[in-house]
């Protein structure tokens, strides 16, 4: 049941920390609950599988971070790129004529 009425969210750099806290202190919680209840060995396994779940997670997020900081509109590239459009933008096209 997919519906196109969602609307993308941005949440500032700190929300999403506290959201990635937030997130991994209850899965913290959980496996602390249920510590007791699993054997050595599925315990071990489900630690791995959930920190390469946390990796393939998180490091894309990171680096669209990252990548924001160095490329965006805001950093030196990003008003580099927007000054050098619009001096080859003049917006005169080869064929036409400056009277």
């Amino acid at each position: 049941m997919w519906s196109d009425n969602y609307k993308a969210i941005a949440i500032s750099l700190p929300s999403a920390g506290l959201l990635m806290i937030a997130q991994a202190a209850t899965g913290c919680g959980l496996g602390i609950l249920l510590a007791d209840k699993i054997g050595q060995t599925k315990r071990n396994a489900a630690a791995v599988a959930m920190l390469v779940l946390a990796m393939a997670t998180t490091v894309p997020a990171l680096a669209g971070v990252v990548v924001d900081l160095i490329n965006g509109p805001q950093s030196k590239l990003g008003v580099r790129r927007r000054l050098r459009s619009i001096r080859e933008d003049s917006g005169l096209h080869a064929e036409e004529e400056v009277l």
